[in-house]
Protein backbone atom coordinates (compact mmCIF):
# COMPACT_ATOMS: atom_id res chain seq x y z
CA UNK A 1 0.00 0.00 0.00
CA UNK A 2 1.16 3.57 -0.84
CA UNK A 3 0.62 5.91 1.72
CA UNK A 4 0.77 10.13 0.65
CA UNK A 5 0.81 11.04 4.10
CA UNK A 6 1.37 9.61 7.52
CA UNK A 7 -0.45 10.87 10.92
CA UNK A 8 2.38 11.25 13.43
CA UNK A 9 0.18 12.10 16.48
CA UNK A 10 -3.49 12.61 16.63
CA UNK A 11 -3.23 15.97 18.75
CA UNK A 12 -1.01 18.30 16.53
CA UNK A 13 -1.45 19.29 13.43
CA UNK A 14 0.96 18.16 11.18
CA UNK A 15 1.43 15.34 9.22
CA UNK A 16 4.41 13.74 7.51
CA UNK A 17 4.71 12.92 3.94
CA UNK A 18 6.06 9.82 2.99
CA UNK A 19 6.96 8.25 -0.07
CA UNK A 20 5.11 5.16 0.38
CA UNK A 21 6.71 1.47 0.64
CA UNK A 22 7.54 1.89 -2.78
CA UNK A 23 10.73 4.10 -1.70
CA UNK A 24 12.12 7.05 -3.37
CA UNK A 25 12.46 5.20 -6.78
CA UNK A 26 8.90 4.29 -7.06
CA UNK A 27 7.87 7.55 -6.30
CA UNK A 28 10.66 8.74 -9.19
CA UNK A 29 9.27 6.26 -11.89
CA UNK A 30 5.72 7.18 -11.47
CA UNK A 31 6.38 11.01 -12.00
CA UNK A 32 8.33 9.92 -15.08
CA UNK A 33 5.41 8.19 -16.18
CA UNK A 34 3.41 11.02 -15.39
CA UNK A 35 5.57 13.28 -17.75
CA UNK A 36 5.71 10.86 -20.08
CA UNK A 37 2.55 10.66 -21.08
CA UNK A 38 2.46 14.74 -21.14
CA UNK A 39 6.10 15.21 -23.46
CA UNK A 40 7.57 12.53 -24.84
CA UNK A 41 11.04 15.12 -23.78
CA UNK A 42 11.96 15.23 -19.86
CA UNK A 43 14.49 17.71 -18.56
CA UNK A 44 16.75 16.99 -15.64
CA UNK A 45 15.11 17.16 -12.03
CA UNK A 46 15.95 19.79 -10.00
CA UNK A 47 17.42 18.56 -6.56
CA UNK A 48 16.57 19.86 -3.09
CA UNK A 49 18.46 19.56 -0.15
CA UNK A 50 17.42 19.81 3.21
CA UNK A 51 19.01 19.31 6.39
CA UNK A 52 16.26 18.64 9.44
CA UNK A 53 12.11 18.68 8.95
CA UNK A 54 10.15 21.68 7.15
CA UNK A 55 6.63 22.74 7.90
CA UNK A 56 4.44 23.56 4.57
CA UNK A 57 1.55 25.03 4.55
CA UNK A 58 -0.41 21.65 4.23
CA UNK A 59 0.89 20.87 7.47
CA UNK A 60 3.14 17.59 6.16
CA UNK A 61 7.05 17.20 7.22
CA UNK A 62 9.55 16.31 4.71
CA UNK A 63 12.35 14.27 5.74
CA UNK A 64 16.15 14.15 5.21
CA UNK A 65 16.03 10.67 3.78
CA UNK A 66 14.09 12.15 1.42
CA UNK A 67 15.62 15.01 -0.08
CA UNK A 68 16.16 13.59 -3.78
CA UNK A 69 12.97 13.62 -4.59
CA UNK A 70 11.24 16.56 -7.20
CA UNK A 71 8.36 18.12 -4.65
CA UNK A 72 5.59 18.77 -7.32
CA UNK A 73 3.40 21.01 -5.09
CA UNK A 74 0.91 23.48 -6.10
CA UNK A 75 1.81 27.52 -5.44
CA UNK A 76 -0.80 27.27 -2.34
CA UNK A 77 1.06 24.44 -1.05
CA UNK A 78 4.56 26.04 -0.98
CA UNK A 79 3.90 29.51 0.21
CA UNK A 80 3.54 29.27 4.09
CA UNK A 81 0.27 31.59 4.60
CA UNK A 82 -0.93 33.48 7.61
CA UNK A 83 -4.76 31.62 7.51
CA UNK A 84 -2.91 28.56 7.80
CA UNK A 85 -1.54 29.51 11.39
CA UNK A 86 -4.91 31.15 12.31
CA UNK A 87 -7.39 29.64 14.66
CA UNK A 88 -10.95 29.38 13.12
CA UNK A 89 -12.08 32.63 15.27
CA UNK A 90 -10.26 35.07 13.46
CA UNK A 91 -8.49 35.87 17.16
CA UNK A 92 -5.01 36.21 15.88
CA UNK A 93 -5.92 37.83 12.44
CA UNK A 94 -7.42 40.24 14.13
CA UNK A 95 -5.27 41.17 17.15
CA UNK A 96 -2.23 41.46 14.57
CA UNK A 97 -4.37 43.94 11.84
CA UNK A 98 -4.42 46.02 15.06
CA UNK A 99 -0.63 45.80 15.64
CA UNK A 100 -0.23 46.66 11.92
CA UNK A 101 -2.83 49.71 12.41
CA UNK A 102 -1.09 51.19 15.61
CA UNK A 103 2.40 50.77 14.52
CA UNK A 104 1.86 52.21 11.25
CA UNK A 105 -0.44 55.18 13.13
CA UNK A 106 2.77 55.42 15.80
CA UNK A 107 4.97 55.90 12.52
CA UNK A 108 2.81 58.66 11.37
CA UNK A 109 2.81 60.73 14.44
CA UNK A 110 6.72 61.67 13.36
CA UNK A 111 5.95 64.64 11.20
CA UNK A 112 9.21 66.10 11.04
CA UNK A 113 12.43 65.31 11.17
CA UNK A 114 14.69 66.23 13.66
CA UNK A 115 19.07 65.52 14.36
CA UNK A 116 19.94 63.79 17.05
CA UNK A 117 23.66 62.89 18.59
CA UNK A 118 24.31 59.09 19.65
CA UNK A 119 27.75 58.12 20.76
CA UNK A 120 28.37 54.92 19.56
CA UNK A 121 30.88 53.53 22.40
CA UNK A 122 33.65 51.02 20.46
CA UNK A 123 31.71 49.25 17.97
CA UNK A 124 34.73 47.15 17.94
CA UNK A 125 37.78 46.85 20.77
CA UNK A 126 40.47 48.22 18.23
CA UNK A 127 37.63 51.33 17.36
CA UNK A 128 37.18 54.66 18.91
CA UNK A 129 33.78 56.00 19.69
CA UNK A 130 31.81 56.95 16.48
CA UNK A 131 29.69 59.88 16.59
CA UNK A 132 26.52 59.56 14.52
CA UNK A 133 23.91 62.25 13.27
CA UNK A 134 20.54 59.88 13.20
CA UNK A 135 16.51 60.96 13.03
CA UNK A 136 14.93 61.34 16.10
CA UNK A 137 11.87 58.58 17.14
CA UNK A 138 12.83 57.01 13.86
CA UNK A 139 16.39 55.72 13.95
CA UNK A 140 16.96 52.88 16.21
CA UNK A 141 20.60 50.68 17.05
CA UNK A 142 20.03 48.52 14.14
CA UNK A 143 20.03 51.50 12.19
CA UNK A 144 23.12 52.63 14.12
CA UNK A 145 24.77 49.66 13.74
CA UNK A 146 24.15 49.31 9.49
CA UNK A 147 26.00 52.89 9.21
CA UNK A 148 29.27 51.06 10.75
CA UNK A 149 29.39 47.70 9.21
CA UNK A 150 27.45 44.59 8.01
CA UNK A 151 29.06 42.36 11.06
CA UNK A 152 28.38 44.82 13.62
CA UNK A 153 24.56 45.14 12.14
CA UNK A 154 24.04 41.04 12.49
CA UNK A 155 25.76 40.34 15.45
CA UNK A 156 24.07 42.84 17.52
CA UNK A 157 21.35 41.69 19.36
CA UNK A 158 20.67 43.97 22.41
CA UNK A 159 21.56 47.48 23.26
CA UNK A 160 22.36 50.02 25.91
CA UNK A 161 21.43 53.97 26.28
CA UNK A 162 24.00 56.23 28.66
CA UNK A 163 25.00 52.97 30.09
CA UNK A 164 22.33 52.20 32.51
CA UNK A 165 18.76 50.66 30.09
CA UNK A 166 18.48 48.07 27.83
CA UNK A 167 17.20 49.06 24.86
CA UNK A 168 15.70 46.75 22.02
CA UNK A 169 17.41 46.97 18.92
CA UNK A 170 14.58 47.75 16.94
CA UNK A 171 13.20 50.34 19.00
CA UNK A 172 13.93 53.83 17.94
CA UNK A 173 15.52 56.13 19.99
CA UNK A 174 14.39 59.11 21.54
CA UNK A 175 16.85 61.20 22.47
CA UNK A 176 20.72 62.03 22.17
CA UNK A 177 22.62 59.05 23.95
CA UNK A 178 25.46 56.96 24.93
CA UNK A 179 25.13 53.97 22.91
CA UNK A 180 26.58 50.34 23.87
CA UNK A 181 25.72 47.34 21.37
CA UNK A 182 25.74 44.36 22.88
CA UNK A 183 26.39 40.62 21.45
CA UNK A 184 26.84 36.91 22.71
CA UNK A 185 30.84 37.39 22.95
CA UNK A 186 31.05 40.67 24.78
CA UNK A 187 32.71 41.40 27.88
CA UNK A 188 29.38 41.78 29.96
CA UNK A 189 26.81 38.91 28.01
CA UNK A 190 24.47 38.89 31.05
CA UNK A 191 22.27 41.31 29.36
CA UNK A 192 22.04 39.95 26.65
CA UNK A 193 21.97 36.16 27.92
CA UNK A 194 18.62 37.38 29.84
CA UNK A 195 17.28 38.53 26.39
CA UNK A 196 18.21 35.50 24.48
CA UNK A 197 16.44 32.92 27.09
CA UNK A 198 13.17 35.33 26.76
CA UNK A 199 12.98 35.68 23.11
CA UNK A 200 13.20 31.98 22.90
CA UNK A 201 10.66 31.42 25.55
CA UNK A 202 8.44 33.37 23.25
CA UNK A 203 9.43 31.82 20.25
CA UNK A 204 8.69 28.19 22.08
CA UNK A 205 5.30 29.91 22.66
CA UNK A 206 4.46 31.16 19.25
CA UNK A 207 5.05 27.48 18.23
CA UNK A 208 3.15 25.58 20.84
CA UNK A 209 0.04 28.17 20.16
CA UNK A 210 -0.26 26.58 16.63
CA UNK A 211 0.81 23.42 16.56
CA UNK A 212 -2.05 21.62 17.69
CA UNK A 213 -5.30 21.31 16.15
CA UNK A 214 -7.95 23.35 16.27
CA UNK A 215 -10.43 21.23 18.30
CA UNK A 216 -7.14 21.49 20.78
CA UNK A 217 -7.26 25.49 21.48
CA UNK A 218 -4.11 26.55 23.06
CA UNK A 219 -3.86 29.33 25.64
CA UNK A 220 -0.16 30.36 26.59
CA UNK A 221 -0.46 30.87 30.32
CA UNK A 222 3.14 32.03 31.31
CA UNK A 223 5.01 35.37 30.23
CA UNK A 224 8.28 35.35 28.46
CA UNK A 225 10.94 33.77 31.02
CA UNK A 226 14.83 33.81 31.88
CA UNK A 227 15.82 31.34 34.62
CA UNK A 228 19.61 30.21 34.10
CA UNK A 229 20.06 28.56 36.39
CA UNK A 230 16.90 26.26 35.77
CA UNK A 231 18.81 24.95 32.24
CA UNK A 232 16.07 25.68 29.95
CA UNK A 233 13.63 28.18 29.02
CA UNK A 234 9.83 27.30 29.44
CA UNK A 235 6.05 28.35 28.81
CA UNK A 236 2.80 26.90 30.67
CA UNK A 237 0.00 26.22 28.35
CA UNK A 238 -3.58 25.43 28.94
CA UNK A 239 -4.46 22.97 26.03
CA UNK A 240 -8.26 21.80 25.56
CA UNK A 241 -9.38 18.25 25.33
CA UNK A 242 -6.27 16.28 25.65
CA UNK A 243 -6.85 13.46 27.59
CA UNK A 244 -5.05 13.20 31.33
CA UNK A 245 -2.71 10.50 29.90
CA UNK A 246 -0.99 12.21 27.29
CA UNK A 247 2.63 12.55 27.07
CA UNK A 248 4.62 13.71 23.54
CA UNK A 249 6.28 11.01 22.20
CA UNK A 250 9.66 11.86 20.56
CA UNK A 251 8.17 12.23 17.08
CA UNK A 252 5.87 14.97 18.34
CA UNK A 253 8.95 16.69 20.06
CA UNK A 254 10.65 16.81 17.09
CA UNK A 255 7.82 18.00 15.60
CA UNK A 256 7.65 20.80 17.83
CA UNK A 257 11.34 21.70 17.20
CA UNK A 258 10.89 21.19 13.47
CA UNK A 259 8.50 24.56 13.85
CA UNK A 260 11.63 26.71 15.78
CA UNK A 261 14.05 25.27 13.34
CA UNK A 262 11.48 27.53 10.72
CA UNK A 263 11.53 30.80 12.73
CA UNK A 264 14.79 30.43 13.49
CA UNK A 265 15.46 29.98 9.18
CA UNK A 266 13.06 32.77 8.91
CA UNK A 267 15.09 35.12 10.67
CA UNK A 268 12.16 37.20 11.65
CA UNK A 269 12.45 40.00 13.61
CA UNK A 270 11.24 40.48 17.29
CA UNK A 271 8.94 43.95 16.96
CA UNK A 272 8.47 46.30 19.46
CA UNK A 273 5.17 48.68 20.49
CA UNK A 274 4.21 50.72 23.45
CA UNK A 275 0.94 51.01 23.26
CA UNK A 276 -1.84 52.18 25.73
CA UNK A 277 -4.05 50.18 28.16
CA UNK A 278 -7.19 50.37 25.65
CA UNK A 279 -4.89 49.23 22.67
CA UNK A 280 -3.82 46.47 24.79
CA UNK A 281 -7.22 45.20 25.75
CA UNK A 282 -8.00 45.16 21.99
CA UNK A 283 -4.70 43.19 20.97
CA UNK A 284 -5.65 40.31 23.78
CA UNK A 285 -9.46 40.20 23.54
CA UNK A 286 -10.44 36.81 24.54
CA UNK A 287 -7.37 36.32 26.66
CA UNK A 288 -8.38 36.18 29.84
CA UNK A 289 -5.24 36.50 31.74
CA UNK A 290 -3.86 38.57 29.90
CA UNK A 291 -6.83 40.70 30.39
CA UNK A 292 -6.46 40.78 33.90
CA UNK A 293 -2.88 41.44 33.93
CA UNK A 294 -3.83 45.08 32.18
CA UNK A 295 -6.53 45.56 34.32
CA UNK A 296 -4.62 45.16 37.47
CA UNK A 297 -1.90 47.47 35.93
CA UNK A 298 -3.89 50.21 34.79
CA UNK A 299 -6.07 50.48 37.70
CA UNK A 300 -3.73 52.98 39.34
CA UNK A 301 -3.46 55.39 36.13
CA UNK A 302 -5.31 56.18 33.15
CA UNK A 303 -1.51 56.70 31.26
CA UNK A 304 0.36 52.96 32.04
CA UNK A 305 1.17 52.28 28.89
CA UNK A 306 2.29 48.72 28.52
CA UNK A 307 5.59 46.72 25.98
CA UNK A 308 4.15 44.37 23.54
CA UNK A 309 6.01 42.22 21.12
CA UNK A 310 5.02 40.26 17.98
CA UNK A 311 7.28 37.75 16.72
CA UNK A 312 5.20 35.86 13.64
CA UNK A 313 1.84 36.30 14.24
CA UNK A 314 2.42 36.21 18.21
CA UNK A 315 2.26 38.97 20.37
CA UNK A 316 2.71 38.57 24.00
CA UNK A 317 3.21 41.62 26.80
CA UNK A 318 7.12 41.80 27.91
CA UNK A 319 8.23 44.63 29.79
CA UNK A 320 12.26 43.36 29.12
CA UNK A 321 13.76 43.88 26.13
CA UNK A 322 14.33 40.78 23.61
CA UNK A 323 17.23 40.35 20.87
CA UNK A 324 16.94 41.91 17.87
CA UNK A 325 15.56 38.43 15.60
CA UNK A 326 15.50 34.81 15.57
CA UNK A 327 18.18 34.42 13.08
CA UNK A 328 20.50 35.45 16.28
CA UNK A 329 19.86 31.63 16.80
CA UNK A 330 21.64 28.66 16.44
CA UNK A 331 20.57 25.32 17.93
CA UNK A 332 17.18 25.57 19.38
CA UNK A 333 15.29 22.11 20.48
CA UNK A 334 12.18 21.42 22.30
CA UNK A 335 13.95 19.11 25.06
CA UNK A 336 10.64 17.89 27.43
CA UNK A 337 6.82 18.77 28.28
CA UNK A 338 6.04 18.27 31.61
CA UNK A 339 1.91 17.83 33.39
CA UNK A 340 1.35 19.87 36.44
CA UNK A 341 -1.32 19.20 38.24
CA UNK A 342 -2.50 23.03 40.14
CA UNK A 343 -4.25 22.63 44.10
CA UNK A 344 -7.49 23.53 42.56
CA UNK A 345 -7.99 20.32 40.48
CA UNK A 346 -6.54 21.93 37.30
CA UNK A 347 -3.40 20.80 35.27
CA UNK A 348 -1.56 22.66 32.51
CA UNK A 349 1.54 21.78 30.49
CA UNK A 350 5.36 23.02 30.56
CA UNK A 351 6.82 22.93 27.36
CA UNK A 352 10.86 23.20 27.78
CA UNK A 353 13.64 24.10 25.59
CA UNK A 354 17.31 24.94 25.30
CA UNK A 355 18.73 26.65 22.72
CA UNK A 356 22.17 28.24 21.58
CA UNK A 357 23.33 31.41 20.30
CA UNK A 358 24.26 31.19 16.52
CA UNK A 359 27.75 33.54 17.74
CA UNK A 360 28.93 30.27 19.97
CA UNK A 361 30.02 27.46 19.49
CA UNK A 362 30.36 24.24 21.54
CA UNK A 363 31.34 20.20 20.28
CA UNK A 364 28.43 18.15 20.38
CA UNK A 365 28.67 15.98 23.38
CA UNK A 366 29.10 19.02 25.86
CA UNK A 367 25.50 20.28 23.74
CA UNK A 368 24.10 16.96 24.52
CA UNK A 369 24.83 16.88 28.16
CA UNK A 370 22.90 20.43 27.96
CA UNK A 371 19.93 19.25 26.26
CA UNK A 372 19.88 15.81 28.56
CA UNK A 373 19.91 18.22 31.29
CA UNK A 374 16.72 20.42 29.74
CA UNK A 375 14.70 17.26 30.20
CA UNK A 376 14.50 17.90 33.93
CA UNK A 377 11.62 19.46 35.12
CA UNK A 378 12.15 23.04 35.90
CA UNK A 379 10.87 24.67 38.74
CA UNK A 380 10.92 28.53 38.01
CA UNK A 381 7.19 29.76 39.21
CA UNK A 382 5.79 26.61 40.27
CA UNK A 383 6.34 27.01 44.12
Amino acid sequence: MNHRSRLISPFLAHRRRGLGEGGAGTAWQKLLQKAAAVTPVQTAPKRFYRFGHRVNVGGYFVSPKWFDQELLLKEEDVKLSAACLQRSDGVVSQANRLFNEEQERQRALVSRIEKIEVILEKPFPTHDDVVLMMNRSISTPYDCAAHISELLRNRSALAVVDGTESWHMHQPLENSCHLRLLHFKHDDPMPVNYAFWRSCSMLLASVVKRAFKEEHPVAILSPPMSDLAGGSFVVDASIASLPDTWTPTTEELRSFTSLLWDEVTANRHFERLQVSADTARKLFAGDAKRLAQIGEASSSSDTTTFTVYRVGDHIELCEEALIASTGLIGSIFTSAVHRISTPNGGTFYRFQGVALPRQLHINAYAFSLIRDRAKQLNSIGLS
